[in-house]
């Protein structure tokens, strides 16, 4: 079935009345295709005032209100099998959209869901129409001749391809991954230097505690025999 780009009816305006359940079934697919779709294509065949046709040699008349709608027509035109076409006219009977009247000839489809339509200002009330819904209940849509529609495309099923999820040495969220238990050898290392600056600086001091005598008489340090500091020259004692 074509998509519908722009709607054809013969008259200037329709108005429709249904209800939500059946509003709610209109946006639903049939083979692909918006059955929106489906029942726009019959309201453009609808007819506002009485007409003779003729098939196989005998003639019937299609008053106001009223579509002729054959099961081979319709099933060439939407593009569907004829079990399928009878299974849509039916779930739009059960929600009060159409009424199908079969006779040897063809089928006859009453738009019980157009209210009325309008034609040179006047406004017509649709002799097919059946009340379905309150007045203040369920939707109300308005349609008019020439209205540009939205094009429906058909529906393909397909599959999302799934990224593959590859595992890297900096962990799943591509951050670095942290042990807390690996060590920080620079931590160690500055650690270690310190340590051994501090031992070498207590060994000088201790050192050079043990080879400094004080004298008793005035307090002034002096060094043994045979005793000298490291880095500086002997020292001899001044005379008397």
């Amino acid at each position: 079935m074509k998509n519908l780009k722009q709607l054809v009816l013969p008259c200037y305006k329709l108005e429709m009345a249904m209800s939500v359940e059946a509003w709610y079934f209109l946006h639903g697919s049939t083979d692909g295709i918006c059955n929106l779709t489906y029942l726009l294509s019959l309201l453009s065949k609808i007819t506002v005032s009485e007409v003779q046709n003729t098939k196989r040699g005998l003639g019937y008349a299609v008053h106001p209100g009223q579509a002729d709608g054959s099961m081979l027509v319709l099933a060439k035109e939407w593009g569907i099998g004829r079990k399928a076409v009878s299974r849509l006219l039916e779930d739009f009977s059960e929600r009060g959209l159409i009424r199908v009247d079969s006779n040897p000839v063809t089928s006859i489809i009453d738009m019980v869901c157009v209210k009325s339509w309008m034609i040179a200002g006047r406004l017509i009330e649709n002799p097919a129409y059946r009340q379905t819904v309150k007045a203040y209940e369920g939707v109300r849509i308005f349609l008019f001749n020439g209205q540009q529609l939205e094009t429906l495309r058909r529906s393909s099923a397909r599959k999302k391809k799934e990224k593959p999820t590859e595992e890297t040495a900096e962990g799943t969220d591509g951050l670095p991954s942290m042990n807390p238990t690996d060590s920080n050898p620079i931590i160690e290392e500055t650690g270690t230097a310190e340590t051994e600056t501090a031992a070498t600086t207590e060994s000088d001091v201790k050192s050079t505690a043990e080879n400094a005598v004080v004298d008793t008489d005035d307090n002034t340090p002096f060094l043994e025999e045979d005793s000298t500091l490291s880095g500086s020259q002997e020292w001899e004692q001044p005379q008397e």
